[in-house]
């Protein structure tokens, strides 16, 4: 393979982008799939007829443009990308429309050749994914609002119940009335949490640069003015920024800071840090506590609908703030993990594409 990228283009392709269709390599040209040469900083010297097609524009739009600008998330981490195959990556075509595709770049032992990068499309597996997903949402949505309807009655009448009839109640039916009280504002809570999932995965998106400081800020804000405020250290990064929807990414925010807030409720001098951090080329965004933790074993559970690691008489939850989360960041064309150890605190990280430059 490197002998095959030497040859592809010789000196005069690389310094004549424009003849660079005429000198390309049989091979190369013929390639299925989407292919791009590059030099080591990252200047593109030809693409083949699949990479104009998946990207929906002329020779003269790759040629001559920084691979960086088209693979956004991997911007910096060119120079050490050789061999990796990254199986989700958002890509950014000329007129500035993402799509999510698999990229790998080419090894090479020639520092004087160019290097190259091969494409795959993954939209259409994306929509099938995103077909039946919506499915699921409109029934949950469905489900959801149906069940608001019996389940106000069933306040209201315990309401006018304990109203009217608490005098002829002993201790015990009162405290049968105060638990349905509390069954029923659970359950109204965990049909929002439905709601704000089946949200997650339809609302129709518009993206913008975003200040992501400013937005954890007016999370902590609502944080420190709730009804179980109370004295949390907090370190929010200035400065960080990334691409997408502003209300999604508020409901990100929002369950993220609102998670390690809640879960440091027992900790002494609890800290909650917002900060990003480089890892294999990639910046991730990191929302830090030193609250509860959790066993790693059960990691992934975490992102799963109606899944807890902890007691409810421990920490209150409906199960399906992190779903939510993990939906809008791969929507977003980013993903989301977490790290923890029990009683050390948590941290969960997520990337995103970042604003155009």
């Amino acid at each position: 393979m490197t002998n095959l990228v030497a040859q592809i283009l010789d000196d005069e392709t690389v310094t004549e982008p424009a003849a660079e269709t005429a000198k390309l390599h049989p091979l190369f040209a013929a390639y299925p799939v989407a292919s791009l040469l590059y030099k080591p900083d990252g200047s593109i010297v030809a693409a083949n007829a699949a990479a104009l097609a998946l990207f929906r524009c002329g020779t003269a739009q790759l040629v001559g443009a920084s691979l960086g600008s088209f693979l956004p998330e991997l911007r910096e981490a060119l120079a050490v990308t050789q061999g990796v195959s990254h199986a989700r990556v958002a890509v950014r075509r000329p007129d500035g429309h993402n799509f999510i595709a698999r990229a790998h770049f080419v090894p090479t032992l020639d520092v004087t050749a160019p290097l190259m990068a091969t494409i795959e499309d993954l939209s259409d597996w994306e929509q099938e994914i995103a077909a039946v997903n919506k499915e699921l949402e409109t029934f949950m949505s469905s489900a959801g609002h149906d069940l608001r309807g019996p389940l106000r009655i069933l306040k209201g009448f315990t309401e006018a119940l304990d109203d009217e009839c608490a005098d002829s109640l002993n201790d015990e039916g009162k405290s049968f009335l105060k638990e349905i009280v509390r069954a029923a504002d659970r359950m109204e809570g965990l049909i929002d949490a439905l709601l704000a999932l089946s949200r997650a995965g339809r609302a129709e998106m518009h993206c913008e640069n975003l200040d992501l400081s400013m937005l954890a800020d007016m999370a902590l804000y609502d944080l420190r003015h709730a009804k179980n405020a109370r004295a949390v250290e907090v370190q929010v990064e200035p400065g960080l920024s990334a691409w997408g929807d502003v209300r999604q990414m508020m409901v990100v925010l929002r369950t993220l800071l609102g998670n390690a807030w809640k879960y440091t409720g027992r900790t002494m001098n609890p800290v909650i840090r917002f900060y990003s951090e480089t890892r294999d080329g990639r910046a991730w965004l990191c929302v830090n506590d030193n609250g509860a933790g959790f066993d790693m074993a059960h990691a992934e559970r975490l992102f799963q609908p109606f899944t807890r690691l902890h007691r409810q008489d421990e920490f209150a939850g409906h199960g399906l703030g992190l779903a939510t989360v993990r939906r809008i960041v791969r929507r977003h064309g980013g993903d989301i993990e977490a790290e923890a150890a029990m009683n050390q605190g948590a941290t969960f990280r997520f990337w995103l594409p970042p604003p155009a430059p």
